[in-house]
């Protein structure tokens, strides 16, 4: 595993030592390097695109991490390197176990609205979404968002997937859209896949999942999502959820509108049903699937749709 030519000119330019070794390889929505340099530190490198959304990522990252939240260090960046790609350096934190001490919904929900009140300061115009609270799009001719790639477009295998899918996605959409909520600026993966808990301390990575949408949007999602893990697709049940709500409540210090309750359910519901179709795009129904099909109706009750 190596860095290309350019990327090591970057790294030794702007971190002022020279890159050693790459211990770590990873891929997804950006291109990531584990990278020693020669005076012994580790970092982060990642290589992804979209420059105009990567400046308010960081600069986002940055102010969660000046307001006290935990998280790698952004020492570099992002930086345009040329052929659309743009480089991050971050500090190098693997510490941390997978689940909270204590109350993980509880946990989790005073996490997102540390970062919200966090972030509430933080410029966020052009800010585009990310591809699973993409539910704005302009395509009349399908429910699901634009695809990053034809291999992971939900709407090339509409027809193999369970019917009640789409009808479920497209129902909580447009209980979406027509909520008229303010955005705010949160993180909107919060889960074992990318925040690991040091005791009732929270780690927090991958700021690229940061977003601009209404805080029950954010709260929907984490409301379904927080189980989520390494290699395990999960879907938090209707209680689970609702205890979700409730902490993020007493955390916030406000009680949830009943618009947005029907809000925060409906994207549940968009989630589920998004990541169901993706189960399927990796070879076959699995645990969200499942959920989502025993419990979808009460959760669109309960969002009014």
């Amino acid at each position: 595993m190596r860095l290309d030519p350019a990327a090591r000119a970057w790294l030794e330019s702007r971190l002022g030592s020279a890159p050693v070794e790459v211990f770590f390889e990873a891929s997804s929505m950006s291109d990531v390097r584990g990278v020693r340099l020669a005076d012994g530190r580790r970092v982060a490198v990642k290589r992804r695109d979209g420059g105009a959304r990567l400046t308010i990522v960081a600069r986002a990252h940055r102010a969660a991490v000046a307001a006290g939240i935990d998280a790698p260090a952004l020492l570099a960046g992002p930086d345009a390197l040329g052929d659309d790609a743009w480089l991050t350096a971050e500090a190098w934190r693997p510490e941390g176990a997978l689940a909270p001490h204590g109350d993980a919904p509880t946990a989790y929900a005073v996490l997102l609205a540390r970062i919200v009140a966090a972030l509430a300061d933080v410029p966020a115009d052009g800010l585009e979404p990310t591809p699973w609270l993409h539910y704005d799009h302009d395509d009349p001719r399908r429910v699901w968002p634009p695809p990053g790639s034809d291999r992971w477009d939900p709407h090339r295998i509409e027809a193999e997937l369970p019917p009640a899918l789409a009808s479920m996605a497209a129902r909580a959409r447009s209980r979406i859209l027509a909520c008229g909520l303010p955005p705010v600026l949160g993180h909107a993966d919060l889960n074992a896949l990318n925040v690991r808990w040091a005791g009732e301390r929270a780690i927090v990575h991958d700021w690229d999942s940061i977003v601009a949408r209404p805080e029950a949007v954010l709260l929907g999602t984490l409301a379904l999502d927080h189980v989520a893990g390494p290699g395990a697709p999960a879907a938090a049940d209707i209680p689970t959820g609702a205890r979700v709500l409730a902490a993020y409540e007493a955390a916030a210090g406000r009680d949830l509108s009943a618009a947005e309750r029907e809000v925060a359910w409906a994207t549940s519901v968009w989630l589920a049903c998004y990541n169901a179709a993706f189960e399927h795009l990796k070879g076959g129904p699995d645990a969200v699937t499942a959920r989502i099909l025993d419990d979808g109706a009460q959760r669109l009750a309960l969002a009014g749709a």
